[in-house]
């Protein structure tokens, strides 16, 4: 493990209670965003513009959203769209805020931040139903959002949005209305553990190899999925398994942490897309850290992290 992170966690351990496992789904969302906001306080002050939205999707419901804009905007930025994590169980539009301003202020793109209901709520599928009409009618109400699409249209998320873009992606391609330039898969789940293909079973480790990882162990991981309640078979939760296999993908950029259970997910994923499908692609592995290390902001992998992944960006964007 980073021997930096493993002195935190030392530290952070002194004093909690031994049972901190993800068993009530609801408590641990309590939990986490009262964290979040204290994390929150600290943030820089954003220099450019943001505006919160509403979505209207399927079952006459209406979904957030926010957009952000750079300092001197002048419309003509390319778009991120951005699903954020929180294990299909927690979160909201402002979730990955850090990540939104970074990418907006470095890049001096737009960035369109979702937002999806949530589990055990509302199961499988009707999160991905809602990122998948909210994704459409970003695309559609370009020209009232100001959205230059045309310089440039990226699909992003981490985590659990990882897994929601890597879907999203497929069936965008599939739609051929959404003109997607890249994708960003940020930690990604690609496949249900019980549905890995035989083909790739050697090679998926990772969720009995760090399954005692800190932050997220396999357990916890196990819990919030059982909340989400998906069909381990279809591809709108294993895209690793979409029927008409993955050709004509954008070029897309994968973040993979060392110690994840889901390591392999990402793995996986991005050498077949690779190998078998041609598919332009980049990845960053981050040995010793485990799934969501990121919440340590100060961590040096952390910052290293966080560099990479405007590199990868700009690699998405061809402005490298």
């Amino acid at each position: 493990m980073d021997p930096e992170l493993e002195e935190l966690l030392r530290l952070q351990k002194q004093g909690e209670d031994d049972d901190e496992s993800i068993v009530d789904v609801v408590k641990f969302r309590t939990k986490a965003e009262q964290g979040m906001r204290k994390s929150k306080l600290s943030c820089n002050m954003f220099s450019g513009s943001v505006e919160d939205i509403q979505i209207p999707v399927r079952d006459s419901h209406m979904n957030t959203g926010r957009i952000y804009r750079p300092p001197g905007s002048t419309r003509d930025e390319p778009v991120i769209v951005w699903y954020h994590g929180g294990g299909f169980c927690l979160g909201d539009v402002c979730y990955d805020d850090d990540h939104c301003y970074r990418l907006c202020v470095e890049l001096h793109a737009v960035i369109v931040s979702l937002n999806y209901r949530l589990a055990p709520e509302h199961p499988f599928p009707i999160p991905i139903h809602d990122c998948w009409d909210g994704l459409q009618w970003v695309a559609s109400n370009r020209d009232r959002l100001q959205l230059n699409i045309g310089a440039g249209f990226i699909l992003s998320g981490s985590s659990a949005g990882g897994n929601i873009a890597a879907v999203l992606s497929l069936l965008a391609r599939e739609s051929k209305d959404i003109p997607l330039t890249g994708v960003y898969l940020g930690l990604p789940i690609v496949v249900h553990p019980d549905a890995v293909p035989e083909r790739f079973v050697k090679g998926y480790l990772s969720y009995e190899e760090n399954k005692n990882a800190p932050i997220l162990c396999q357990k916890e991981i196990a819990a919030l999925v059982s909340a989400y309640m998906p069909d381990p078979l279809s591809p709108l939760y294993s895209p690793l398994l979409w029927p008409s296999g993955h050709a004509g993908l954008p070029p897309t950029y994968f973040q993979v942490c060392g110690l994840d259970p889901l390591r392999d997910d990402g793995l996986i994923y991005e050498r077949m897309l690779r190998e078998e499908y041609n598919i332009r692609t980049k990845l960053d592995i981050y040995p010793g850290v485990p799934h969501a290390f990121q919440s340590f902001t100060d961590l040096k992998v952390t910052k290293e992290f966080n560099r990479d992944m405007v590199s990868g960006f700009k690699w998405l964007l061809g402005i490298e």
